[in-house]
C-alpha cells in the first residue's frame, strides 16, 4: 500500500510543477496534498514531518502565490510602464485565469497594460507595447521563480522526512 501512496505523492508533485504552466492545476495545493498524504498516511505515527518543515512551507507557499503578481508588476515597471500599468498587469493575470485559460495569463496582462499606457497614460504605441512586453517577461520570470520555489519545497520535503 505504501508504494501506491508514494506514487500518488510523486504524481501530485509532478502535477504541481505542471500547474505552473497550466493554471487550471492548483500547483501549491497539489504540493500540500502530497505533503499531507505522506505525513498522515505514509510516515510512522508520531514521526511525521517536523514543525520547522511546515512553517517553512507556509512561508514558501505565500511566496508562490505572490510570485505571479510581484514579478509581473516589477517587469512592467522596469520596461517603462506606469504604476497603473503594474496594477493592470496584476488584474490581467487574475482575469486571464478565468477568461482564456491557460493563455489568458499571457494575453490579458499584455492587452491591459498596452491599453492603460495608450488610453490612460497617453503614451506612444512603441512605449505602450514595450510596457506590455514587460508583462510577458514578468510572467516568464515568475514561472522560473515558481519552479525554483517548488523544486526547493520538494527537495526540502525529501530531506525532512
Amino acid at each position: 500500500m505504501d508504494i501506491v501512496l508514494w506514487i500518488i505523492v510523486l504524481v501530485l508533485f509532478a502535477l504541481s510543477i505542471a500547474g505552473i504552466f497550466l493554471p487550471v492545476l492548483p500547483d501549491t495545493i497539489l504540493l500540500w496534498a502530497g505533503f499531507l498524504l505522506y505525513h498522515f498516511f505514509i510516515a510512522d505515527p508520531g514521526a511525521g514531518l517536523p514543525a520547522s518543515f511546515w512553517w517553512g512551507m507556509v512561508v514558501l507557499s505565500i511566496l508562490l502565490y505572490g510570485a505571479d503578481l510581484l514579478t509581473n508588476m516589477f517587469f512592467v515597471k522596469k520596461y517603462g510602464g506606469s504604476k497603473w500599468s503594474s496594477v493592470a498587469a496584476a488584474v490581467g493575470i487574475v482575469l486571464g485565469i478565468f477568461v482564456f485559460p491557460p493563455f489568458g495569463m499571457l494575453i490579458m496582462p499584455f492587452v491591459l497594460v498596452v491599453l492603460v499606457e495608450l488610453l490612460v497614460q497617453k503614451q506612444p504605441i512603441e512605449k505602450a507595447v514595450k510596457a506590455g512586453f514587460g508583462s510577458l517577461i514578468g510572467f516568464l520570470g515568475s514561472a522560473v521563480v515558481k519552479v525554483v520555489l517548488q523544486v526547493s519545497m520538494i527537495v526540502w520535503f525529501f530531506l525532512a522526512r
